[in-house]
């Protein structure tokens, strides 16, 4: 088992000193083995999902039976990670309709990988870059790189469209939908790379590093002065070319200098929501009549990136979804119309501070994708997970 976990991890971390990761990683490699052995089929992973309230939120909404919706901690606080994505396109698709920006804006790797940082999301955003850049079509569009970050979850095209879009007009689209969905609990997104230099440095922000703490949780005000910190030096150090080449050559040598355990628990420090506000949004920006038609239909183009797939196509009528995968945390938010019922469903699955062993395996074979995909056209699946929760 931990043998298969270090050879994952290399294909996670590429480059990364397979001795130096086993030999920091150690008791993380192991922390909940115990599960894995119990849970490789889906069924298996209800069973875990009804025993581990700490750890899992659900929401599963039906549209046309909402007698019939699943929810399970939904209002937990949770990490947001790219389900932040949601608050980025909204603000995305309205400066389009507002003219404030160019879906036809020519880019360059140059400017959408200028807040890069290595080792963190490297093999999405190489990915991304292929999909981008082809022989055949050497030049991309603004619009290109929204749908390459939502289909790869590249955490680099996240912070390129955020540091466009800017903090100021951020806040005055989650302050909208603030104001018309009534959240509470969901936090502004904030750069990744952000984050990861905060985590990277921890001493800089925090007195002690010990971010499982449950006042980091709920304590607004400490949260606050945490993520103003983090936002400040990120504008301070991307800004300086020498001082951003330091920092990258650090990340290319030590990543983040924590081990899998600390940046799992790392995860508490970032922005966070719950399962319920993300599935308001969710509906709001793709089914509410109170959105102009044109704005979600940027938002519907943007996250339909799974609809042509055979998986797809074999079960869904249409399919839209933002997935992330990232140490500790598997969460995804969909939208997807099953081809045998047309039963409409909006959901979202936040598996959140996993152990290291456990969320290495659930990744390595897409489990929480699978099952938040069959539980919409599945029967027998919804059932069981019913009896679980």
């Amino acid at each position: 088992m931990t043998v298969a976990v270090v050879i994952y991890a290399m294909a996670l971390i590429p480059n990364f000193s397979a001795f130096k990761t086993l030999f920091q990683n150690g008791e993380g490699m192991s922390e909940g083995s115990e599960y894995v052995a119990n849970t490789y089929s889906l069924a298996d992973l209800t069973r875990f999902i009804g025993s581990k309230p700490e750890h899992v939120s659900v929401v599963s909404l039906s549209i046309d039976q909402p007698d019939s919706s699943l929810y399970y901690q939904e209002n937990n606080l949770r990490t947001m990670g790219s389900l932040g994505n949601l608050i980025l396109l909204y603000s995305y698709a309205n400066g389009v309709e507002s003219s404030q920006l160019d879906p036809n804006e020519e880019l360059s790797i140059e400017e959408i990988s200028k807040y890069r940082l290595p080792l963190i999301s490297q093999n999405a955003h190489n990915g991304a870059i292929e999909r981008l850049i082809t022989k055949e079509s050497p030049r991309f569009t603004l619009e290109d790189a929204v749908h390459a970050m939502v289909e790869f979850n590249d955490l680099v095209l996240a912070d390129f469209l955020w540091a466009k879009l800017g903090a100021s007009v951020l806040r005055i689209s989650l302050n909208e939908l603030k104001d018309t969905l009534g959240l509470s609990f969901t936090e502004l997104p904030l750069p990744n790379a952000a984050m990861y230099m905060a985590i990277a440095e921890p001493a800089l922000y925090l007195p002690e590093f010990s971010p499982k703490t449950d006042s980091l949780r709920i304590d607004s005000d400490q949260r606050a002065v945490f993520h103003a910190k983090t936002l400040e030096d990120f504008y301070e150090k991307t800004a300086d070319p020498e001082q951003f080449n330091a920092l990258r050559a650090s990340f290319k040598k030590n990543r983040i200098n924590q081990n899998f355990m600390q940046e799992r628990d790392a995860l508490a420090l970032f922005p966070q929501t719950t399962a319920s506000e993300i599935a308001k949004i969710m509906s709001y920006l793709l089914l509410d009549d109170r959105l102009n038609v044109a704005v979600q239909t940027h938002i519907l183009d943007a996250l339909g990136w799974p609809n042509g797939s055979t998986t797809i196509t074999r079960s869904f009528e249409s399919y839209f979804a933002q997935y992330d995968s990232r140490m500790g945390l598997l969460s995804g938010v969909d939208f997807g119309i099953s081809i045998y019922t047309g039963e409409r469903r909006i959901q979202v699955i936040l598996f959140d501070e996993l152990p290291v062993a456990f969320w290495h395996h659930m990744s390595a074979n897409h489990m929480q994708e699978d099952f938040q995909q069959r539980l919409i056209w599945d029967p027998a699946l919804y059932h069981i997970t019913k009896l679980a929760l």
